[in-house]
C-alpha cells in the first residue's frame, strides 16, 4: 500500500521523465542518421582520423560516447595504468563501472545496455527525490518544474547516456534530502557512495556539515548529531588508497589528469583556438561559468548557505583544473540550480530560460549522437 502511494504522489515526475526519454531518444535517432558530417576539430586531442559517422537505427549504441568507452573498459579489462602523459581509464571512478558489471552478469544484456538501463534508473531516482526535496523543503519553488528544468538544461542528454551524471545527481540529491530531514547517517552513506562516484563528491561533506550546523545551532552538542558526516570522504580515499596499493601512488589520479588536458594549473594553450569549432565551444564555456556565478550569487542572496557552498567548492575544482572544458556537464548535477530556477517568479526570465535551455540541449544532443564533442 506504502509503494502505491509513493508512485501516485510522483506519477507527475515520473511520466515526465518517461516523456523525456521516449522523446529524447526519438530526437536523437533522426538526428544521428540526418547529417552527413565530418570529423570533430574542436580539439587537438581528438583524432580525426578515426571519425566514421556512424548512422543506423540502434538505440542503445547511440548513449555510448567519448568517455563511455572508458568505464566500458574498466568493465571488460579492469583498471590499467599506462604511463603519466597517456590516456588511461585509472581517472574514472568505480561505482558505475561495477553497477554495469554486475547488471550485465545478473540480467545476461550487452554492457552498453545495461549502462544505459542504470543511468535511466538513477535518472527516475534523481527526478523523485529532487521533486521530494523541494516539496518539503522549498515552498517557494515549484517542484514540478525544477525537475523540468533539468531535463531540458543544455546537457541533459547526459543523463541517459554512459556517463555517471544520474547516478552521481541522484546520490548528492539524496545526500543533502536527509541531511535535511536529520537523518545523517543516511546522508552520509549516500555521500560517501557519491565520492567514490566522481571526485567531486569528496566535497558534499563540507556543505552537509554547514547545513547540519544551521539546522542545530553551532554547539558542541552538533558535532555528535552529525558526526557520520565526516566519513563521507572515506570513498574517495579508498580509490585512492587503490592507487597506492595497485600501482604505488596514492595521488595517481592528478598525476594522469594532466593527459586529459587538466593540468591543475593555468594553461595558456587551452586558450589559443585552432579552429571555429574551438571558439564555439569556448564561447559556450563562457555562458555556463558565467551563469553558474550568477546561481551562486542568487543561492548567497537566498542564504542557502550550503547549496552555495557546494555549487562553489565544485566549480572551483573544475576551474582548478586550468580549463573550462566540460564546465556545461559538471554543472549540469548542482541541482540548486533547478531550485533557483523554478522560484523564478517573472515570466519573462522564465521562458527566457526554458528557450535558452532546451535550444542549448537540442544543439548538444545532436553534437553528442554524432560524435561531437558536447561536454
Amino acid at each position: 500500500m506504502n509503494i502505491k502511494k509513493k508512485l501516485k504522489e510522483n506519477r507527475s515526475v515520473i511520466f515526465l521523465v518517461l516523456g523525456w526519454l521516449i522523446l529524447v531518444n526519438s530526437f536523437s535517432l533522426l538526428a544521428l542518421n540526418r547529417f552527413n558530417l565530418e570529423a570533430d576539430n574542436a580539439y587537438s586531442w581528438i583524432s580525426t582520423d578515426n571519425y566514421n559517422q556512424e548512422k543506423g537505427w540502434n538505440l542503445v549504441s547511440l548513449h555510448s560516447r567519448w568517455d563511455s568507452s572508458w568505464y566500458l573498459d574498466i568493465v571488460e579489462n579492469g583498471y590499467k595504468y599506462k604511463s603519466d602523459d597517456a590516456l588511461s581509464n585509472i581517472v574514472f571512478f568505480p561505482v558505475y563501472p561495477l553497477l554495469i558489471k554486475f547488471t550485465s552478469s545478473i540480467f545476461s544484456v550487452s554492457n552498453i545496455f545495461s549502462g544505459w538501463m542504470i543511468s535511466c534508473f538513477f535518472l527516475f531516482l534523481s527526478a523523485i527525490y529532487l521533486y521530494r526535496l523541494i516539496k518539503e523543503f522549498h515552498k517557494e519553488s515549484d517542484p514540478l518544474l525544477s525537475v523540468f528544468l533539468l531535463l531540458i538544461f543544455p546537457t541533459a542528454f547526459f543523463l541517459n547516456a554512459i556517463y555517471t551524471e544520474s547516478i552521481f545527481l541522484f546520490l548528492s540529491v539524496a545526500s543533502f534530502y536527509y541531511a535535511l530531514k536529520r537523518k545523517y547517517f543516511w546522508s552520509a552513506l549516500f555521500g560517501m557512495v557519491a565520492s567514490l562516484t566522481r571526485i567531486t563528491g569528496l566535497f558534499l561533506f563540507i556543505p552537509l556539515i554547514v547545513q547540519g550546523f544551521i539546522q542545530e545551532g553551532f554547539e558542541r552538542s552538533t558535532i555528535k548529531k552529525c558526526w557520520p558526516l565526516f566519513f563521507i570522504p572515506i570513498g574517495t580515499f579508498l580509490f585512492f588508497l587503490f592507487y597506492w596499493f595497485r600501482f604505488g601512488n596514492f595521488l595517481l589520479f592528478f598525476k594522469v589528469e594532466n593527459a586529459w588536458g587538466r593540468s591543475f594549473h593555468f594553461n595558456a594553450e587551452h586558450f589559443l583556438f585552432s579552429s571555429q569549432p574551438a571558439i564555439a565551444n569556448f564561447s559556450l564555456d563562457i555562458f555556463y561559468a558565467l551563469f553558474i556565478f550568477i546561481i551562486i550569487l542568487a543561492l548567497i542572496k537566498k542564504k542557502y548557505w550550503a547549496y552555495a557552498l557546494y555549487v562553489a567548492l565544485t566549480v572551483i575544482a573544475a576551474m582548478s583544473s586550468g580549463t573550462l572544458m566540460s564546465i556545461g556537464r559538471y554543472i549540469l548535477v548542482l541541482f540548486p540550480i533547478y531550485i533557483i530556477g523554478s522560484s523564478i517568479r517573472t515570466d519573462l526570465m522564465k521562458y527566457a530560460w526554458i528557450m535558452i535551455s532546451l535550444s542549448l540541449m537540442i544543439l548538444n544532443t545532436i553534437l553528442f549522437v554524432n560524435w561531437y564533442w558536447a561536454g
